[in-house]
């Protein structure tokens, strides 16, 4: 039976909201209170006037062959660039249930990262087409989401694994309506478990290495008569656990709630609120130097000795965050819809640090590894002593998103505006004793009218909008053709009487605006195979530390900007589906991180030009009833156009960007067994720029092993990750000489085992 779709829109809504739409479809029936383990239904259909998705629709109805059903990615056939859909019911069967979305997005095709203190049990970073963090969007029900000081992501902050319903992986920058500040390098959309109208829930306990413990406990109200029949999800998740590394011990808490309220039969309000507390023993700055390793294994990363500045009660980081939206949506007339989303999400980083944890046995037996050296004028700590940091980082981001949508007989017609400020302060980073219980340390240099322990006092903001529209225009019935335009208008401000780095003033900014292009294709060759192709162009803003230098000339800085060309195709058989993609993307004014040698920090500087380009693609089979065969993979090339002053030469492939990854794998599910068995492998890749051997990282591969078995309402499972137990190299960060680099490793074998009950 070959996938068929009926889809008729009713909001203003993108490539990406469409193809999550068409994953919870295929993942599970929409009223079922607690379904994600009710997969393969023959025949799914979503209530077309339930806005619980945060996407509504006149009609969605799927209709869907096992293989659509059971496969661990898809993509769907209305997709007008590269994407994957990731359903709950694959996030079950083959992510850690510790797992944050680092985990789960590394699924799809040219995606990498991990975590070195185990699945979802410390800070990781994700890289799409070898674009890292910070250069590509992510959203959460459609709102765009990161740092006030640059548009990068913290995993474990905001949305643990349990929040997440489903994600898509779109790589590309979609249309004038996918919104989000780094709109070239592609989206990772989360989108929030669905809000059922039937009551129920269920209750969930994991238990697995490193003596980690994690409860989710899940309960829906059901219809409410006495409001309209509004419904309510509530999520409440904890989790403890040793880490994966030395004494790097954590600690989580999260609850979120969701609920949809009928204001009549036209028009419906979603609101969401999660808050999230972290409490984790780590450095600042993580990683083991070899010399480190040789002595206590590659899972070192803090100790117990209070002599050391890896002692563990000398590192610490504590994290509060909140992150809140209203959603309204309804008819204006019966074929013009209007959605407005109001939002806010609120961030506290409270860091205790020891200021250098590279130091080997031998510094710290010889004492002369613990003195500072500080810059001319500053005095130093005594010789000996820990020197260390206390760093503050809070800020606010709150915004709106209008969307309107007019059908007409040709197309249709959207547009809207997203506008969004932030307010960050204090950032601020104090010196201290970390031996003497934290007592000031004056090793800064002087400044008139400031204390020679304060490194910064920051206080930042933005103001931006963007404006966008594009017209869906139905040229033929196969053929659908989408021009777009979006203006981008981003004024940047920092107000600092001890500016970060340079220790100077500033008091100033700057505004950046440019106006971004849009035109996407999507040919039916049938209604289960299409041909799409995608032209776009890309603009980033720089961040807060092109203002940290002694004189900055903002003047002269120049944002990234891309052009965009992509072309693939979608396939959905009955037992064959198939999907695959070319891209290149031409850069100007690459921004690339570098560490200074001089003074350890990390910093941005100016690549230059730069060119992206791959080939990607996603299969999934079906061998026989039950047994499904999936495999995925990419080659990436992301190369320097050449930057002589740099002594980089051209052609390079571009720091920490993988040259290829794949993903290969087998299900076996009937209605009482699940069992997996996958392998993710990431290509070869150099931790610094010029592909210079002593900073490679060759190609390594994570095995895992996950078998579900299910008694009625009662769900139990029991998972191997890392199965054949390899810690090869997984990330380098360069320090001020080659014996204090650090070095991070795949975490060893780990097990976990879940239980869970539906109720």
């Amino acid at each position: 039976m070959n996938l068929k779709m009926s889809l008729t829109c009713r909001a203003l809504v993108s490539c990406s909201s469409l193809a999550i739409i068409a994953a919870l479809a295929l993942s599970a029936p929409a009223h079922a209170a607690d379904t994600a383990d009710d997969v393969g239904a023959p025949s799914i259909y979503i209530d077309p006037e339930n806005p619980d998705f945060g996407t509504k629709v006149d009609a969605l109805v799927v209709t869907a062959t096992p293989l659509a059903a059971a496969a661990p990615l898809n993509a769907s056939v209305e997709a007008t660039e590269p994407q994957s859909i990731i359903t709950r019911s694959t996030i079950d069967q083959f992510i850690p249930t510790t797992s944050d979305y680092t985990q789960i997005v590394n699924l799809a095709p040219s995606m990498s990262g991990s975590s070195s203190n185990g699945p979802g049990l410390g800070e990781a970073k994700s890289t799409l087409r070898g674009f890292q963090d910070g250069e590509y969007n992510i959203t959460y029900d459609g709102i765009p989401w990161g740092d006030a000081n640059g548009p990068t992501h913290h995993s474990t902050s905001f949305f643990p694994s349990s929040t997440i319903g489903a994600v898509v992986v779109d790589r590309g920058p979609g249309n004038a309506g996918d919104l989000g500040q780094a709109s070239f390098g592609g989206s990772v959309n989360l989108f929030s478990p669905e809000v059922s109208d039937e009551a129920g829930g269920s209750q969930s306990f994991t238990a697995g290495s490193w003596n980690t413990r994690m409860s989710v406990t899940k309960l829906n109200t059901g219809d409410i008569a006495g409001i309209r029949g509004a419904h309510v999800m509530f999520n409440f998740q904890e989790l403890t656990t040793d880490g994966a590394l030395t004494y790097q011990a954590a600690r989580a808490n999260n609850v979120l709630v969701r609920g949809v309220f009928p204001i009549n039969t036209d028009w419906s309000l979603t609101v969401l609120g999660t808050w999230n507390y972290t409490h984790i023993n780590t450095p600042d700055k993580g990683g083991a130097t070899l010399t480190q390793v040789a002595a206590f294994g590659k899972d070192f990363a803090l100790s117990n000795d209070p002599a050391n500045p890896t002692y563990y009660k000398y590192n610490l980081v504590i994290k509060h965050t909140y992150f809140n939206y209203a959603r309204l949506f309804g008819h204006l007339t019966p074929n013009t819809t209007l959605e407005n989303t109001v939002y806010s999400y609120y961030y506290k980083n409270d860091t205790e640090s020891a200021l250098d944890v590279t130091l080997s046995p031998a510094d710290i037996l010889a004492k002369t590894g613990l003195k500072v050296t500080p810059v001319s004028g500053g005095p130093s700590i005594t010789n000996g002593h820990i020197p260390g940091y206390t760093k503050l980082n809070v800020y606010q981001i709150y915004g709106d998103v209008l969307r309107l949508e007019q059908k007409v007989s040709f197309g249709t017609l959207r547009g809207g505006v997203w506008w969004e400020r932030s307010n960050t302060g204090p950032r601020a980073r104090y010196d201290y004793d970390a031996s003497a219980n934290r007592a000031p340390d004056y090793r800064q240099a002087a400044l008139t009218g400031v204390s020679s322990d304060l490194e910064y006092l920051q206080f930042s903001s933005w103001n931006q909008y963007q404006p966008f529209v594009d017209f869906q225009w139905q040229v033929t019935p196969e053929l659908t053709i989408t021009p777009g335009v979006k203006y981008v208008d981003f004024d940047l401000r920092v107000d600092a009487d001890v500016n970060q780095k340079s220790r100077l003033p500033f008091h100033g900014g700057r505004n950046f605006s440019k106006t971004l292009y849009y035109l996407t294709g999507n040919y039916k060759v049938d209604t289960n195979w299409s041909v799409y192709a995608q032209y776009a162009t890309g603009f980033l803003v720089p961040d807060i530390s092109i203002t940290q230098f002694k004189n900055p000339n903002l003047d002269d800085v120049e944002p990234q900007e891309s052009v965009n060309y992509q072309l693939g195709t979608v396939y959905h058989g009955q037992r064959f589906s198939f999907d695959a993609d070319i891209y290149h993307i031409d850069f100007k004014n690459k921004q690339q991180n570098r560490v200074n040698t001089t003074t350890g920090e990390t910093e941005i500087f100016n690549l230059g030009g730069a060119t992206y380009q791959g080939v990607e693609g996603q299969v999934s089979y079906m061998f026989r009833d039950h047994l499904f065969g999936f495999a995925n993979g990419s080659v990436n090339r992301a190369e320097t156009q050449g930057l002589t002053t740099l002594g980089i030469a051209s052609g390079k492939q571009i720091a920490n960007a993988p040259t290829a990854t794949a993903a290969y794998g087998l299900l076996y599910r009937n209605n009482d067994w699940s069992i997996s068995l996958s392998d993710k492998r990431t290509g070869r890749q150099w931790a610094v720029e010029g592909e210079v051997a002593a900073y490679e990282i060759p190609a390594y591969d994570q095995t895992d092993l996950s078998v579900v078995r299910k008694f009625g309402r009662y769900r139990i499972e029991g998972a191997v990750y890392n199965l054949f137990d390899t810690q090869p190299v997984t990330s380098i960060t360069p320090g001020k000489t080659v014996p204090y680099d650090q070095y991070r490793f795949q975490t060893a074998r780990n097990f976990q085992v879940s239980l869970k009950a539906n109720f």
